[in-house]
Formats: structure tokens, C-alpha cells, sequence
């Protein structure tokens, strides 16, 4: 169970066998260099062990502060015999002394069965193993960084720091400061080069649970940072290991399939695999075999089977066109396909047969109120599996408009018309309220009820039903639209062309075909034809 996070710091590192300004800045930037290269989204396997020291120094904490509390209250016993009490008042006083010290012990008592039952629980009641069980439970924490920032590096006091991170005092500060484990090191020079020894020390108890050694010259500190890192992150994240067990189908995919599991490369596959607990990016591939991908969280048992389908690959492409034309260029699979075309289709190529593709449609805007001023806007489009297949001719429609302005204007029109009928029911049920009591008046012959007011409040209160009739059906439209504004989000299916759509095409290109030969024909009498000559410009001219 995850309820809090394991705060990881790291302290500035010592220096040895250099006194430059380099080397002592090296000492400050080589562990934020490695704090920020740990600073993702792991989580810390809390193991029984570590729970244990977790309880043994809570329950430490107590018995000091309970000791103090105990030689407390004895010296406030020892000192009734100083005062002026006579026999009554100092046997009440002694006896409520005694109490207060015999609470203590009591306290000190159950706290030491407590520890007890922590390191040897086959010598401890079930009483006192029910009360640990919660707090010795394995689980699960987010590791997150000392503050949440990586260039925030862990200061001891001077006397923490002679003493030692193994010290009792630096483990007192570490948890004042709420850190649960601290990465400490030291840089030692020689010849041009830096050796970074590095320790991962888990609190409380002060213990090295990993060490880390890399060399390197310091324009290569990234690089460094980053390998110790690298080494660290799974003593950090203390995942057991994990089997993976792999079966694959179909057999011939088997014979020269590779299997990849976070950049490092199996080949051949192997039928098991062992990798500590955690997220893992898991690939596979084969020869004339769809490659298949996945990321996954093992963690939680220590055995996972995997099965893969592999899919063969499928050559070819589908023809697609746009229903209704609308210029712009068209991308599948993150890769340019081609620009619309009102006479031609669009091939979309195949990958695996089966699989949904989706692509989207990228065309430009422009502003309704400035015309001038245009933008990209993008519309996404899918190809249903039962369609991707070689040579199918389709069809999508697509409507390029803003979506998001869309929505935000539907959604403003819906509260507009919800707070319509909210504000129109007042009215409806102070009118509609008179005109029955009035009504009731009425046919009861109580009361000295006016014909008018009778009439006039029956009319308003019709007046206020239509109102709220209006506003309620114009709710519910809005409330529709809405909802249309939203689902139109959602990418247009492709489908198969229709025989309308085919003769658009048709037209379209014997248009297109009328207007080149027509082009064609004007270019070549264009030098036969004679020039047009200016007329005089004025009387004088034409005259002469």
C-alpha cells in the first residue's frame, strides 16, 4: 500500500588530491547532477527489514522520551518528603505519584514487548504481533527528491559532519529533516582525472545498502552523473527480482524472433528473463512479423507469463478520399501522405492487417470577424480495422472548424439556457401559487376573492408555464448541441466510397481536363492574335 513518499537527499561530496575551484565545484554539482537524472516516476519496494528499523527507532523515541518522563516524575516523588504535608496529604500525594510512576513503567513495559516482538516474534503474544502487523507490512512508497528539488542538497551540522553520515547525530538531522536515505560520496583526482565513490546510506540505522565508482575527466561530469545513476536507481527503487516467461505464437516466429527489454537486446529470444520489479519497456520482433511494443508494471509477483501474437506484415495501401473537398494535406502514422485532391485518392499505407489507423488532416482557418488573418487547424481521422485492406477505396468527411471554440461556445449557450429556466421558476410558482389559491377561493366560496384578481393571476401563471416550457426546451437543445459539440472530438470513421462520391470525382476531373485543354488552346493562338492598339488620349490627338 502506498500512503507517503521516501524522500531521498544527497550532501555536497568530499574532496580529495585537488584545491581548485573546479574540482571544489564538482563536489556541489556532481550529486544535484544525480539527483536530477533520479527524478522520475519510481516507486521504493519498503521491505520487511527496513520496516522493522522503521518501528525499532519510533519505538527507541518513545522510551527515551518516557525515560525522561519517568526520572521526572520519581524526583517530583522524592521531593513530597520537603514539603509541609501532613500524614493524609502526603499518603494522597505518594499514592498519586505512584501512579503516574507506574503508568510510565507500564508504558516502558509494552513498548519493550513491542521491540520484542519487532526481532523475534516467535517470543511474543499474538496480541502484540496483531498491534505491529500494519506497521511491518511490506509496501510500497513514491520516491520523491529532498524539498521536490534537485539542486537542494542535504546540510549537517559541522558536528554531524565529523561524525560521520554513519554517526547517530547525522541520523538525528537526517530525520528532522524527514529523509529517508542520503547519497554521500567523495571525488578523489589524480592526473587530470576524478574517481566519485558513491553511497546510498538508508535511515534509520544508518545502512550502505549500494555503493557506486565511476572515472572520468570533468568535462564529462554529465556523463558520470548519469552512469552512477544508472547504477544506483535499482537499489534506490529495491524492486525484487522479477521472471518473465515468454510464449510465442505463431512457431514460425519463434525461429529468429529478438527480444528487447528497456534498450538491451536478447538475440536469440530467450524463453525467460529476469529484471528487477517495476515498469520495463518490452519489444518484440521477428522477420516478415508485425514488431509489437508494450510498457508494463511488474511488480506485485515475482513470476509474469507473456504471450505474443505476432501479426504478419501486410504490403500495399487503402485509396482514401475526402467526401466533401477541403484543401488541405493529409498525414497517417505521423507521416505526410499527400495534399486533398478533389479528382485523385490519397494511398494510405498499410502496415498490419487488423489494426485501427489513425491519422489526422491539417488545413488552414481563417477568422470569421478578420478574414485576413488565417491558422493551422488539425483534425484527426481513422481507418476502422475491417477497412485496412490492400487496394480498398474510402471515404471520410471532414469538417476543418475550431473544436475547442466550439465546445467553450456550446457549453456558455447551455449555461445560458440553464440559468433561463432556474431564474423563470420564481416567477412560474408565485404566479401559478396565487392562481390556486385563488382558484381553491373560488370553488370553495372562501374568502372575498376578486373576479379580476382571479382572472389576471390565472393568465400570468400561463404566461410563466410557457416561459419555463421555452426556457426547458431551450435547455434541453442547448444541453444536445452540447453534447454534439463534444462527441464531433471524436475522429470521423472512414468508409467505403460511395457511388456519389465516385461520380464528384468523375466530373471533377473531366472539368479539370476542359479547363487545361482549354488553357492549352488559348497559350497556342496566343502570337496570332493581333494586338490590342491604345485610342487618342484626347481631341488634339485624334485630329492628327
Amino acid at each position: 500500500m502506498q500512503d507517503k513518499s521516501w524522500v531521498l537527499a544527497a550532501s555536497k561530496f568530499s574532496v580529495e588530491g585537488a584545491t581548485s575551484k573546479a574540482a571544489q565545484s564538482a563536489a556541489s554539482v556532481l550529486p544535484k547532477l544525480i539527483l536530477e537524472r533520479i527524478s522520475v516516476d519510481v516507486d521504493r519496494s519498503i521491505m520487511a527489514d527496513e520496516k522493522a528499523a522503521r518501528k525499532n527507532d519510533e519505538l527507541l523515541t518513545e522510551r527515551l522520551d518516557l525515560f525522561l518522563q519517568l526520572s521526572k516524575e520519581i524526583k517530583a516523588r522524592d521531593a513530597l518528603v520537603l514539603n509541609n504535608y501532613n500524614n493524609i496529604a502526603f499518603e494522597l500525594a505518594l499514592n498519586d505519584a505512584q501512579k503516574k510512576i507506574k503508568a510510565i513503567q507500564d508504558k516502558i513495559d509494552a513498548n519493550l514487548k513491542k521491540q520484542e516482538g519487532v526481532y523475534h516474534p516467535e517470543k511474543s503474544k499474538k496480541k502484540v504481533l496483531r498491534e505491529l502487523r500494519p506497521d511491518l507490512m511490506e509496501s510500497t512508497e513514491k520516491i520523491a527528491l529532498y524539498k521536490n528539488d534537485s539542486e537542494a542538497l542535504f546540510e549537517a551540522s559541522e558536528d554531524a559532519q565529523k561524525q560521520g553520515v554513519f554517526s547517530r547525530t547525522y541520523e538525528k538531522e537526517a530525520a528532522s529533516a524527514k529523509i529517508n536515505a542520503v547519497i554521500s560520496g567523495k571525488i578523489t583526482f589524480f592526473g587530470g582525472y576524478a574517481c566519485a565513490t558513491v553511497d546510498l546510506v538508508v535511515f534509520p540505522g544508518g545502512k550502505k545498502t549500494a555503493s557506486a565508482m565511476e572515472v572520468g575527466s570533468l568535462s564529462q561530469i554529465s556523463l558520470i552523473a548519469e552512469n552512477i545513476a544508472f547504477e544506483l536507481l535499482p537499489k534506490i527503487a529495491n524492486g525484487l527480482p522479477v521472471e518473465l516467461e515468454f510464449r510465442v505464437s505463431p512457431k514460425e516466429a519463434l525461429a529468429n524472433a529478438v527480444l528487447t527489454i528497456d534498450n538491451i537486446v536478447y538475440d536469440p529470444m530467450p524463453e525467460k528473463a529476469v529484471v528487477s520489479s517495476g515498469f520495463h519497456s518490452v519489444s518484440f520482433e521477428a522477420d516478415n512479423f508485425a514488431r509489437e511494443t508494450f510498457v508494463y508494471n511488474f511488480s506485485g509477483r515475482r513470476r509474469f507469463f507473456i504471450e505474443v501474437n505476432f501479426k504478419e506484415k501486410s504490403e500495399g495501401s487503402v485509396k482514401l478520399v475526402l467526401s466533401k473537398f477541403v484543401p488541405g494535406d493529409i498525414f497517417f502514422d505521423g507521416k505526410y501522405i499527400g495534399p486533398s485532391s478533389k479528382t485523385d485518392y490519397v494511398d494510405v499505407p498499410l502496415k498490419v492487417n487488423g489494426d485501427t489507423v489513425f491519422g489526422y488532416f491539417e488545413s488552414e482557418l481563417a477568422d470569421k470577424r478578420h478574414p485576413e488573418n488565417t491558422h493551422n487547424e488539425i483534425m484527426f481521422m481513422q481507418i476502422p480495422r475491417n477497412l485496412m485492406t490492400d487496394g480498398n477505396r474510402l471515404q471520410t468527411k471532414i469538417k476543418v472548424f475550431d473544436v475547442s471554440k466550439n465546445i467553450d461556445r456550446r457549453r456558455k449557450m447551455m449555461y445560458l439556457s440553464y440559468s433561463a429556466l432556474i431564474l423563470s421558476l420564481p416567477y412560474l410558482f408565485y404566479t401559478y401559487g396565487r392562481f390556486t389559491t385563488y382558484q381553491r377561493g373560488v370553488q370553495t366560496n372562501y374568502g372575498d376573492v376578486q373576479k379580476d384578481e382571479y382572472n389576471k393571476y390565472r393568465t400570468l401563471s400561463l404566461v410563466g408555464t410557457g416561459i419555463t416550457a421555452a426556457c426547458g426546451v431551450w435547455f434541453v437543445c442547448e444541453l444536445v448541441a452540447y453534447l454534439i459539440a463534444v462527441d464531433k472530438t471524436l475522429p470521423p470513421k472512414a468508409k467505403k466510397i460511395k457511388a456519389g462520391t465516385q461520380r464528384k470525382m468523375e466530373v471533377a476531373r473531366q472539368l479539370e481536363a476542359v479547363q487545361e485543354m482549354m488553357q492549352s488552346e488559348s497559350e497556342a493562338i496566343a502570337p496570332y492574335m493581333p494586338k490590342k492598339t491604345l485610342g487618342p488620349k484626347n481631341k488634339d490627338e485624334a485630329d492628327q
